[in-house]
């Protein structure tokens, strides 16, 4: 049962919770809108709530980018590299993402000297009136998220010989 649940947090773990996130988004925009327009009366506190799930969402969305390899690259000297050498364009992604994991987790790092002066300050949000740590966590959960993914991608990448920054179908 155990195995079965980490199976399922490995693949949807992710396309899950932005999908409920993009889900309340639009359910609180729709809401704002209506209230706003239609009885002239504005809620500060769903526009904050929405920029947070906002926030939340996009975060996680490099998680699963990264997941799929559907992150942004720009790949003309990879490409180039590829024809000629294709052994030092595998070393060249293997390089690449791992200075992608390193930076992710510097920010980890840094980031919890960020939250550590949160938790001393308590500042709170000024509609939600709820403590900043909890919007602003988000940067180093999805930064562990992000470094366990690039990880595991090259992981799954040297297991089955596909050391490229691309999916073989593209």
């Amino acid at each position: 049962m155990f195995r079965k649940l980490i199976n399922w947090a490995d693949q949807w773990l992710e396309e899950v919770l932005v999908s409920i996130m993009l889900g309340l988004l639009v359910v609180f925009l729709g809401c704002e809108v209506f209230s706003r327009f239609i009885l002239s009366k504005s809620f500060t506190w769903m526009e904050e709530l929405c920029r947070y799930l906002f926030i939340w969402g996009s975060y996680i969305g490099i998680a699963c980018a990264i997941k799929r390899k559907e992150q942004i690259r720009i790949l003309c000297l990879a490409e180039i590299v590829r024809k000629h050498y294709p052994n030092v364009a595998k070393g060249m992604y293997i390089v690449s993402e791992l200075c992608f994991t390193v930076f992710c987790l510097l920010i980890v790092y840094y980031s919890m000297g960020m939250m550590e002066n949160m938790m001393r300050f308590k500042q709170v949000s000024g509609a939600l009136e709820i403590n900043m740590i909890i919007p602003y966590s988000i940067i180093p959960l999805s930064m562990l998220l992000i470094a366990f993914r690039s990880l595991q991608r090259v992981y799954k990448d040297y297991k089955n010989g596909t050391l490229w920054y691309t999916n073989q179908e593209d």
